[in-house]
């Protein structure tokens, strides 16, 4: 056996010996000089000289040959624990040896009793269970990534059922497919049936941008009068926070305004209007036909109708009392069934009213809380062509990412497209979950925030089966492929088998999904 080559992050070995002759591709290895051992990852195989010693009577299974491994180093062992940290390297007269499973069971052996520990599944590779660092977790922002079906939500479910055996968890997980809106362990408060979200919790600027959909930037006389009106009939407003009004004293205030006139001082001297005083055109006179519609329109469409209940202020403290109260520990917003165009506004109003309130707590006084982002790329993206309102959404999500975590506050994402979520969200991120994944593009992302050792793991993902993970990080000692657990209460999974569906006629009713359609 022969040392090649070695430096900070990978190591070359050429070798004949048999204990060799079965390695694979992301096994073990221990590299040790009398006082430094490093553990390493095979990358790559190659057998050098097999070929050129190959003759005509030859059997090719009996020709071993040398071969040249290449590892990368992940870390090294310290009083036999493992850990991410190499102070200096070993010469190259070293031992190497492979690690086996009784080796590796004691070198991810964490410190002391378990308690802060959570268990998500096994080592694919040992016969051993893996365990994650349940404050080194959730301490730090997390983000899981993985192709459509390969298992994210299912992990989801896994780390919250396990989260849910502490008594004072506090999980609010943004659920805009309704996945997880059956577990027994979580409140799911259904917005648009079992729970109203009164327009007024959106607080002026959200009412007006996303609501409305009225561009500041292109419509500011329009934006103008509706302020005023707004500050009229709530006087107490606020431009990004929850103040209760009436949104029909609004309709009317609006419409008052279009059809304004204003006295002049002057009076007319004949005629049928002999002495009445001269009017003209109010300042908004005429110009916000266009706002009243806007108003109404969304009024009398019954999706909406959610948005438009008579709900007295006091709503406020029961909804955030129910996304933050402890009547279980995991609370669901199920958003599956309102209309897309309103899903990012409320996820954005109650992820603000979140943050604003964990900032106001005491520090000796914190109930720590953790924000569940499923499909969060919809609504954190990576774009810089977002409009004024998404922007000031997105900034809600990076204030927390940058220093949400002395609040008590942290990010759990879930996306299929790392690619296109945020860079200062996955930035932040201490630890990653990373699922069967594909695109070059998100590959490379993952790449690039990992250190060397750990960034060749990530070409393996492309080949995982549905359910095998990889965790990196501060929460898990090493990041090697792991089969996570299925939670015993499983999300309702949204795939739909087109084949087996196809293979049995059934009647539709399409003209009644039509007349549902206008009707609503």
């Amino acid at each position: 056996m022969k040392l090649v080559k070695i430096d900070s992050s990978s190591i070359q070995i050429r070798t004949d010996l048999e204990a060799f002759r079965n390695i694979k591709i992301n096994d073990l290895l221990l590299v040790s000089d009398s006082s430094i051992s490093l553990v390493t990852i095979v990358t790559s195989l190659m057998d050098s000289d097999a070929e050129e010693r190959i003759g005509d009577e030859d059997f090719l299974g009996e020709i071993t040959g040398i071969k040249t491994i290449t590892c990368s180093i992940m870390g090294s062992l310290k009083d036999g624990k493992f850990v991410k940290a190499i102070d200096q390297y070993p010469t190259t007269s070293v031992s190497i040896s492979r690690i086996r499973n009784q080796e590796f069971s004691q070198m991810i052996a964490p410190d002391g009793e378990r308690k802060s520990y959570f268990h998500i599944g096994k080592y694919a590779a040992y016969d051993c269970p893996a365990y994650v660092d349940g404050n080194k977790f959730f301490q730090r922002h997390a983000c899981i990534v993985g192709n459509t079906g390969s298992g994210k939500s299912e992990t989801v479910a896994k780390i919250m059922q396990e989260a849910a055996k502490l008594p004072a968890a506090n999980l609010v997980v943004f659920d805009i497919h309704g996945e997880y809106s059956n577990l027994s362990y979580a409140s799911t408060i259904k917005i648009g049936e079992d729970f109203d979200f009164p327009i007024w919790m959106f607080g002026f600027y959200d009412i007006a941008t996303n609501i409305l959909r009225i561009k500041e930037e292109t419509a500011t006389s329009i934006m103008a009068g509706l302020r005023k009106a707004y500050y009229r009939v709530c006087p107490n407003g606020k431009e990004n926070k929850p103040v209760f009004f009436s949104y029909f004293d609004l309709i009317k205030e609006v419409k008052a305004m279009n059809e304004q006139t204003i006295g002049t001082g002057e009076y007319y001297k004949s005629g049928e209007k002999a002495g009445m005083e001269k009017r003209s055109k109010g300042e908004y006179n005429g110009k916000l036909h266009g706002v009243i519609n806007l108003l109404e329109d969304r009024m009398r469409d019954s999706r909406y109708a959610f948005l438009f209940k008579d709900n007295p202020p006091e709503y406020l403290y029961k909804i955030m009392g129910t996304v933050l109260g402890n009547q279980k520990p995991v609370k669901v917003i199920d958003l599956s069934a309102i209309p897309h165009d309103v899903v990012i506004p409320i996820i954005g109003v109650i992820t603000r009213i979140i943050f604003d309130l964990q900032r106001q707590q005491n520090a000796d006084r914190i109930r720590p809380v953790t924000i569940i982002c499923d499909e969060a790329h919809v609504y954190i993206p990576n774009n810089f062509d977002l409009s004024s309102s998404q922007r000031r959404m997105v900034e809600v999500f990076e204030d927390i990412a940058k220093e949400g975590r002395k609040f008590g506050i942290t990010l759990f994402t879930a996306t299929q497209r790392p690619s296109e979520l945020n860079r200062t969200i996955v930035a932040q991120c201490a630890n990653l979950i990373v699922g069967k994944l594909n695109n070059d593009n998100d590959k490379q992302l993952i790449k690039g925030m990992l250190p060397d050792g750990d960034s060749t793991v990530i070409d393996s993902v492309s080949m995982f089966n549905p359910g095998d993970v990889l965790i990196i990080g501060d929460a898990v000692p090493v990041p090697l492929k792991i089969k996570a657990q299925l939670a015993k209460e499983r999300p309702v999974s949204r795939t739909i088998d087109f084949w087996s569906i196809w293979s049995n006629a059934q009647e539709y009713d399409l003209e009644e999904m039509i007349d549902s359609y206008m009707r609503r």
